[in-house]
């Protein structure tokens, strides 16, 4: 599989969301006392939240109102959505927040980025060609994926004090870091000699290795890992079908319970081992769950009044979980 057939599937996962369909979309927080609230957006039709911290602050993007023009956006219950504006005059996604509100994301050129609240800004790398910051730590560790000069899809690891470093690869020379805990740990795809993708973690002291893998599944990934290197992700199926895991080395792959259908996708998980995600109902209808262990049935959380589907992207160590839904 070459390195741009890598990029689909990556977003594929990410997005995961009727797009094409011109469904309107919105962000939303669930908790366990209000449910859904809306987010609302920043002027557009849709919006996505992506991560939450601790503190309830949620990050993600929303289109303007020309609904082309997307930007970054944080949101708390007393300030609203917050425009983050632009890294360098074009689109911004934040992927990724952490306790100290810092973001990891991407540019509308295809850059990695990291934000601060004190510092704004960093375009991370120089390559402008399917480039995404994905993950984020409490340390303002960023990991994602860039293009090397051999035009190999590279996982990596950033900071500001020792810059942006490769995580390597195993047989198939490509990587993607999905998600970062505060040990360094990474988690992700990455592809072998036969081009399917299987899940993976990164250490530094170890490097790359492989965790998990769906039979007859071409496209593996985790999608989070909390600090106890407990692992959700999905894999995805030639008939694009998706299938959510749990991982830790203790319990090795677990398949994520449904909700009557067939589909799932683990997203986030907190430092309890509580994860968020999406599975189908007897309907095929996609909602947002959550799930309180690898062997508990799931928790329907509903979608936003008038929905169908619904999506769950983050979960923080208070329940909280943030995600988006359609609307009419």
């Amino acid at each position: 599989m070459k390195a741009r057939q890598l990029l689909i599937a990556v977003c594929a996962s990410l997005l995961l969301t009727p797009l094409a369909n011109g469904q309107k979309q919105h962000a939303f927080i669930w908790n366990a006392g209000t449910g859904m609230t809306d987010l609302g957006t920043l002027g557009g039709d849709s919006s996505f939240a992506l991560g939450v911290n601790d503190s309830g602050e949620v990050c993600g993007y929303s289109y303007l109102a020309d609904n082309t023009t997307y930007h970054a956006f944080t949101w708390t219950a007393a300030g609203g959505m917050v425009d983050l504006g632009t890294a360098d005059g074009h689109s911004t996604r934040a992927w990724a927040i952490n306790s100290a509100g810092d973001l990891a994301g991407d540019s509308g050129t295809l850059l990695p980025f990291y934000w601060s609240p004190e510092g704004g800004f960093v375009l991370l790398g120089h390559n402008p060609n399917y480039n995404f910051g994905f993950g984020i730590n409490d340390n303002s560790d960023v990991t994602g994926q860039f293009y090397d000069s051999d035009d190999r899809v590279q996982g990596f690891v950033w900071s500001a004090a020792s810059g942006l470093r490769k995580i390597g690869d195993l047989s198939g020379l490509n990587s993607v870091g999905n998600a970062i805990n505060n040990q360094r740990h990474i988690t992700g795809t990455a592809n072998l000699d036969t081009d399917v993708y299987v899940a993976i973690i990164w250490k530094k002291a170890v490097g790359l290795r492989k965790i998990a893998a769906i039979g007859g599944g071409r496209y593996t990934a985790g999608e989070a890992i909390n600090d106890n290197d407990e692992v959700v992700g999905v894999a995805i199926d030639f008939s694009n079908k998706d299938t959510g895991f749990y991982w830790s080395q203790a319990t090795g792959m677990t398949l994520l319970q449904t909700l009557g259908g067939i589909q799932s996708a683990g997203f986030g998980i907190n430092q309890s081992g509580e994860f968020a995600g999406y599975t189908t109902n007897a309907a095929e209808a996609f909602h947002a769950t959550t799930w309180a262990t690898n062997t508990s049935a799931p928790q329907d959380l509903g979608t936003l009044p008038g929905g169908t589907n619904s999506y769950a992207r983050g979960i923080n160590n208070l329940g909280q979980v943030v995600g988006f839904s359609d609307v009419p």
